[in-house]
């Protein structure tokens, strides 16, 4: 039987060797085609061919599931697909749910209730505004008011302490017993608010208003003095040193009463005796000022 190739044409009988033609260092037994029969190398046909029939069976394999399928129907269905671009079927659903639920709701109710949602919201911060700017005002007015108070404080304590110490150094007390006698008489002193003034008034050892007569009239600090001073004489000067004594002048007319000098007279002129004698000496006041040319 002849071979279809050979690598050394002396393997071949010399009657055959006519029959081969060297191509690429071997010899090709030299066959006319008749019919579409040739003698060619069919290895890389059968390899080209067996590849060609796996890729057939995949193909089919991924074709099974669109057996049927229209087509054109398939190719509209694409296109319809690709106009929602990256949408997946999970986000569509999604859609179509929410599409269903705004479908279902009433616009004039869905209104009325953000209106309403608003009007809370708004209500809300407006007072929680209101409830800060109101605490921020009690804390101020609350510090005003200490304040205030703290000050009040001050001036009544002024106020009593100037009244005292005037009334005290009129009296002309002993240098050493000063301080003594305007503490005895801020004991019985104090301030208060009265239709919005302060005043300094007399009170008693129970803490009630003193006053000097049925007129309702109101002791004051200077009569409290007064009252210590006839009380405490050792506390005070004599007499003699504040003006008391004989009027060797006579300015003030004839003294009265044993020759007491005049406190109403001119050149003796002295209130604080004056003050004395009106509460201790009311006669002899009067007949005193009378002397002096004093009325009322």
């Amino acid at each position: 039987m002849l071979k279809a190739v050979v690598n050394d044409i002396n393997e071949l009988d010399e009657g055959l060797r006519g029959y081969y033609v060297q191509k690429d260092g071997k010899f090709f037994l030299n066959v006319t085609p008749v019919d579409g029969f040739q003698l060619d190398n069919t290895q890389g046909l059968k390899t080209a061919l067996g590849a060609e029939r796996n890729n057939v069976s995949v193909l089919r394999a991924q074709l099974q599931p669109y057996e049927g399928l229209d087509a054109a129907a398939a190719r509209t269905a694409l296109e319809r697909i690709t106009a929602f671009g990256d949408l997946t079927p999970e986000a569509a659903r999604e859609a179509v749910d929410m599409a269903a639920r705004l479908s279902a709701l009433d616009p004039t109710k869905e209104a009325e209730t953000i209106a309403a949602t608003k009007v809370e919201t708004l209500k809300s911060q407006l007072t929680a505004q209101f409830n800060l700017r109101e605490t921020e005002l009690t804390t101020k007015i609350s510090g005003l008011e200490k304040a205030n108070n703290s000050l009040t404080g001050q001036l009544q304590t002024i106020m009593a302490d100037s009244q005292i110490k005037s009334e005290v150094a009129k009296a002309n007390p002993l240098d050493d017993a000063r301080d003594a006698v305007e503490l005895l008489v801020s004991k019985f002193v104090r301030t208060s608010l009265k239709d919005g003034k302060l005043v300094v008034e007399v009170i008693d050892t129970n803490g009630n208003p003193r006053i000097k007569d049925h007129a309702g009239t109101p002791f004051e600090v200077a009569d409290l003095v007064a009252e210590i001073r006839e009380s405490r004489a050792s506390l005070f000067k004599p007499d003699e040193k504040r003006g008391l004594g004989t009027n060797p002048g006579n300015h003030g007319g004839n003294p009265p009463a044993g020759g007491v000098v005049n406190p109403w007279a001119k050149d003796t002129r002295n209130i604080t005796q004056q003050m004395v004698l009106e509460k201790t000496k009311p006669e002899l006041a009067k007949q005193l000022k009378a002397a002096a040319g004093v009325t009322d």
